[in-house]
């Protein structure tokens, strides 16, 4: 099973594809060492048309034995919902685990 998985990509053009890819995969190993053993990270890609805007809603979970972490976030560009919704992902595993204060 792949570690990253996208529901809704089908919905993303090729260059929208690219850049969901490129930052999942740029924060994956981020949160990977937060959570040790990760067993996955799904993101769920919703695309809107408000009068004539696209509006993008992301929500990622991640899955670790024992825990199962849920965010959400929505905006008018992919990139930056993707970055709202990791480092909200981020935020949460850092105050649930407390990760900093494990040496």
């Amino acid at each position: 099973m792949e570690p990253i998985e996208i529901n809704g990509i089908e919905l993303l053009d090729d260059e929208e594809r690219k850049i969901a890819n490129k930052l999942l995969n740029e924060y994956y190993p981020k949160i990977q060492r937060q959570i040790k053993n990760i067993t996955s990270l799904r993101a769920y890609v919703k695309k809107y048309d408000k009068n004539g805007r696209i509006k993008y809603s992301i929500d990622v979970d991640v899955v670790a034995p024992g825990n199962i972490f849920q965010t959400k976030a929505f905006d008018w560009t992919l990139a930056k919902t993707l970055h709202k919704v990791l480092n909200k992902m981020m935020n949460k595993i850092e105050h649930t685990l407390h990760s900093s204060e494990q040496h």
